[in-house]
Protein backbone atom coordinates (compact mmCIF):
# COMPACT_ATOMS: atom_id res chain seq x y z
CA UNK A 1 0.00 0.00 0.00
CA UNK A 2 0.57 3.55 -0.47
CA UNK A 3 1.69 5.89 1.99
CA UNK A 4 0.10 9.53 2.33
CA UNK A 5 2.63 10.95 -0.14
CA UNK A 6 0.85 14.78 0.28
CA UNK A 7 3.17 17.04 1.70
CA UNK A 8 2.09 18.42 5.40
CA UNK A 9 0.08 21.56 5.64
CA UNK A 10 2.94 22.90 8.02
CA UNK A 11 5.44 22.69 4.81
CA UNK A 12 2.95 24.87 2.44
CA UNK A 13 2.10 27.26 4.98
CA UNK A 14 6.17 27.94 5.34
CA UNK A 15 6.46 28.01 1.52
CA UNK A 16 3.93 30.48 1.15
CA UNK A 17 5.09 32.46 4.10
CA UNK A 18 8.59 32.66 2.00
CA UNK A 19 6.90 33.67 -0.98
CA UNK A 20 5.03 36.39 1.00
CA UNK A 21 8.18 37.49 2.63
CA UNK A 22 9.96 38.02 -0.38
CA UNK A 23 7.50 39.78 -2.26
CA UNK A 24 6.53 41.93 1.18
CA UNK A 25 10.17 42.47 1.30
CA UNK A 26 10.81 43.71 -2.36
CA UNK A 27 7.65 46.00 -2.13
CA UNK A 28 9.08 47.92 0.93
CA UNK A 29 11.95 48.68 -0.53
CA UNK A 30 10.74 49.96 -3.63
CA UNK A 31 8.05 52.13 -1.45
CA UNK A 32 11.18 53.09 -0.04
CA UNK A 33 12.72 54.07 -3.28
CA UNK A 34 9.59 55.90 -4.35
CA UNK A 35 9.10 57.81 -1.34
CA UNK A 36 13.07 58.75 -1.94
CA UNK A 37 12.22 59.78 -5.23
CA UNK A 38 8.72 61.69 -3.83
CA UNK A 39 10.77 63.64 -1.32
CA UNK A 40 13.42 64.73 -4.17
CA UNK A 41 10.41 66.01 -5.52
CA UNK A 42 10.16 63.55 -8.56
CA UNK A 43 6.44 62.39 -9.21
CA UNK A 44 5.56 59.46 -8.28
CA UNK A 45 1.92 59.15 -7.83
CA UNK A 46 1.21 55.91 -9.51
CA UNK A 47 4.09 53.84 -8.72
CA UNK A 48 2.01 52.62 -5.89
CA UNK A 49 0.61 50.12 -8.51
CA UNK A 50 3.94 49.37 -9.59
CA UNK A 51 5.26 48.55 -6.35
CA UNK A 52 2.18 46.09 -5.94
CA UNK A 53 2.77 44.24 -9.26
CA UNK A 54 6.78 43.81 -8.27
CA UNK A 55 5.96 42.38 -5.23
CA UNK A 56 3.52 39.76 -6.71
CA UNK A 57 6.21 39.08 -9.07
CA UNK A 58 8.41 38.42 -6.39
CA UNK A 59 6.37 36.38 -4.43
CA UNK A 60 5.19 34.02 -7.33
CA UNK A 61 9.13 33.53 -8.31
CA UNK A 62 10.14 32.82 -4.51
CA UNK A 63 6.47 30.16 -4.74
CA UNK A 64 7.83 28.25 -7.88
CA UNK A 65 11.35 28.34 -6.50
CA UNK A 66 10.23 26.75 -3.03
CA UNK A 67 8.24 24.37 -4.95
CA UNK A 68 11.00 23.15 -7.59
CA UNK A 69 13.02 22.47 -4.20
CA UNK A 70 10.18 20.30 -2.39
CA UNK A 71 9.91 18.33 -6.05
CA UNK A 72 14.28 18.24 -5.99
CA UNK A 73 14.18 16.75 -2.92
CA UNK A 74 11.16 14.19 -3.16
CA UNK A 75 13.44 12.90 -6.15
CA UNK A 76 16.87 12.81 -4.39
CA UNK A 77 13.99 10.91 -0.90
CA UNK A 78 12.83 8.44 -3.96
CA UNK A 79 16.45 7.51 -5.03
CA UNK A 80 17.78 7.33 -1.59
CA UNK A 81 14.96 4.62 -1.00
CA UNK A 82 15.53 2.84 -4.11
CA UNK A 83 20.07 2.95 -3.45
CA UNK A 84 18.85 1.33 0.15
CA UNK A 85 16.41 -1.65 -1.44
CA UNK A 86 18.97 -2.59 -4.21
CA UNK A 87 22.14 -2.36 -1.54
CA UNK A 88 19.97 -4.12 0.82
CA UNK A 89 18.69 -7.25 -1.57
CA UNK A 90 21.88 -7.41 -3.64
CA UNK A 91 24.31 -7.63 -0.83
CA UNK A 92 21.82 -10.86 0.58
CA UNK A 93 22.47 -11.82 -3.27
CA UNK A 94 26.23 -11.85 -2.57
CA UNK A 95 26.51 -13.37 0.62
CA UNK A 96 25.05 -16.19 -0.82
CA UNK A 97 27.25 -16.64 -3.75
CA UNK A 98 29.88 -15.84 -1.01
CA UNK A 99 28.74 -19.02 0.83
CA UNK A 100 28.23 -20.73 -1.86
CA UNK A 101 32.05 -20.72 -2.67
CA UNK A 102 32.80 -22.30 0.04
CA UNK A 103 31.14 -25.47 -0.90
CA UNK A 104 32.52 -28.55 -2.63
CA UNK A 105 30.63 -28.89 -6.13
CA UNK A 106 26.96 -30.35 -5.66
CA UNK A 107 24.01 -29.50 -5.40
CA UNK A 108 23.49 -27.39 -2.37
CA UNK A 109 26.51 -25.12 -4.08
CA UNK A 110 23.43 -24.80 -7.18
CA UNK A 111 20.83 -24.36 -4.79
CA UNK A 112 22.52 -21.35 -3.30
CA UNK A 113 24.00 -20.00 -7.00
CA UNK A 114 20.46 -20.07 -8.64
CA UNK A 115 18.25 -19.11 -4.84
CA UNK A 116 21.19 -15.98 -5.33
CA UNK A 117 20.48 -15.24 -8.93
CA UNK A 118 17.22 -15.38 -8.31
CA UNK A 119 17.43 -12.21 -5.70
CA UNK A 120 18.97 -10.22 -7.59
CA UNK A 121 15.90 -10.94 -10.67
CA UNK A 122 13.59 -10.36 -8.07
CA UNK A 123 15.19 -6.86 -7.26
CA UNK A 124 15.88 -5.93 -10.70
CA UNK A 125 12.46 -6.81 -11.77
CA UNK A 126 10.25 -6.60 -8.78
CA UNK A 127 11.57 -3.19 -6.72
CA UNK A 128 13.13 -1.18 -9.76
CA UNK A 129 10.27 -0.40 -11.54
CA UNK A 130 7.77 0.32 -8.74
CA UNK A 131 10.96 2.96 -6.95
CA UNK A 132 8.37 5.96 -6.81
CA UNK A 133 5.70 4.19 -5.09
CA UNK A 134 7.13 3.82 -1.21
CA UNK A 135 8.52 5.94 1.10
CA UNK A 136 10.08 4.13 3.10
CA UNK A 137 12.88 1.01 1.75
CA UNK A 138 11.18 -2.20 0.93
CA UNK A 139 13.56 -4.58 2.59
CA UNK A 140 11.77 -7.75 2.74
CA UNK A 141 10.04 -8.99 -0.58
CA UNK A 142 6.83 -11.47 -0.42
CA UNK A 143 7.80 -14.57 -0.10
CA UNK A 144 8.21 -17.20 -3.81
CA UNK A 145 8.90 -20.28 -4.50
CA UNK A 146 12.66 -20.10 -5.65
CA UNK A 147 12.35 -20.35 -9.63
CA UNK A 148 8.51 -18.94 -9.92
CA UNK A 149 8.19 -15.96 -12.90
CA UNK A 150 7.71 -12.91 -11.13
CA UNK A 151 3.79 -11.93 -10.97
CA UNK A 152 2.93 -9.91 -14.61
CA UNK A 153 0.77 -7.19 -14.44
CA UNK A 154 -2.76 -7.11 -16.06
CA UNK A 155 -4.55 -4.51 -17.20
CA UNK A 156 -4.44 -2.16 -20.86
CA UNK A 157 -1.62 -4.73 -22.85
Amino acid sequence: MLQNTRTPTRLKLERLGAALLVGAVLFGVSYLADWVLFWLNIPGVSTISNNLVIGACAAAAAYIWARFEAERQAHAREKMILIAELNHHIRNAVTLLGQSAALEDGPNKLRLIDEAVDRIDRVLTELVPTAGETQTPRLFLDERPPGLAPPTKRGGV
